[in-house]
């Protein structure tokens, strides 16, 4: 059991260097409750126009590769309650018609 700790440290180690880092300008200011408001209202929309641009890159057609449906760096669990919400008002408040 004791020759696989360190293959199994070395290995986590070598995928946390593969982290994204974001510019510190980003960092000062990450999405908080407010836009994960924003971002579940409008997921149906992002998520539809991600599916369209991963289509369109299978013909080689670069379109709305900036769009995204989690907004990074974001507060964390501020940022996906309000998503949740935003979420739910979006697709969820509808099945009791």
């Amino acid at each position: 059991m004791k020759n696989y700790v360190i293959p199994t440290v070395f290995l986590v180690l070598a995928v946390a260097g593969c982290a994204t880092h974001y510019a510190p300008e980003a960092t000062a200011d990450p999405y908080g409750f407010l836009a994960g408001l924003w971002h579940g209202l409008v997921f149906p929309f992002s998520f539809v126009t991600n599916i369209a641009s991963w289509l369109l890159s299978l013909f080689g057609i670069p379109m709305f590769q900036n769009i995204q449906i989690i907004g990074r760096p974001n507060s964390g669990l501020s940022y996906y309650l309000g998503f949740a919400i935003g979420l739910y008002l979006s697709i969820g408040a509808g099945a009791n018609a």
